[in-house]
């Protein structure tokens, strides 16, 4: 007899989270769709070459990397981010410019479980591409703004719920460039 059990970082979600979590997407979808962002949806393998070097060497660690079947090097997305530079080169002609795009997914990092980490995840990402202009900068504060307004975080109070706090990279590289040690920029960020 197998004793039924999920693997050490998985887990199952019964219909009293997965309710909740299905408001909460249809609630991020309204909003993307109503500052003009598209779905689209990746494959959740890749060929491991676009997958590695692109985030740091402890992600690359805990990239789930196996030889399918047909002798290719694949791996699981780590992220949404990667498979979306993928999906823009592949498709660059046919994407209107800027594209805006948005994107639920179920993501995997072999990692060490702690608490409130897990190996599966879905991540929801948003992105503007193809477009140097501020506004999407504005456009992006704005559209977690409202999502963040219309998601109930169970107080009344208005404008107290929550902060967008804005960074900038270019202000810390700058730092970073004026204490000499510029070309230890990616390091230090990550």
């Amino acid at each position: 007899m197998i004793t039924p059990r999920t693997l050490k970082g998985f887990r199952d979600f019964l219909p009293e989270i997965m309710l909740p979590r299905e408001h909460l997407i249809e609630t991020a979808t309204q909003v993307y769709r109503s500052y003009g962002f598209s779905p689209i949806d990746t494959p959740s393998l890749e060929y491991l070459e676009i997958l590695q070097g692109k985030g740091s060497d402890e992600t690359d660690k805990q990239l789930y990397k196996f030889e399918d079947h047909g002798g290719r090097n694949v791996g699981l997305r780590f992220d949404l981010t990667v498979p979306l530079a993928r999906y823009t080169a592949q498709h660059f002609s046919e994407l209107p410019m800027p594209f805006k795009r948005y994107h639920f997914g179920k993501v995997w990092r072999g990692e060490n479980t702690q608490a409130g980490r897990y190996r599966e995840f879905m991540q929801c990402d948003f992105d503007t591409i193809g477009t140097k202009s501020s506004v999407s900068d504005i456009e992006t504060a704005l559209m977690i703004n409202d999502l963040m307004e219309r998601i109930d975080l169970k107080t009344k109070k208005p404008f107290t719920r929550f902060k967008i706090r804005v960074n900038n990279r270019k202000i810390l590289s700058g730092l970073l460039d004026k204490q000499g040690i510029s070309d230890k920029t990616t390091p230090i960020l990550r």
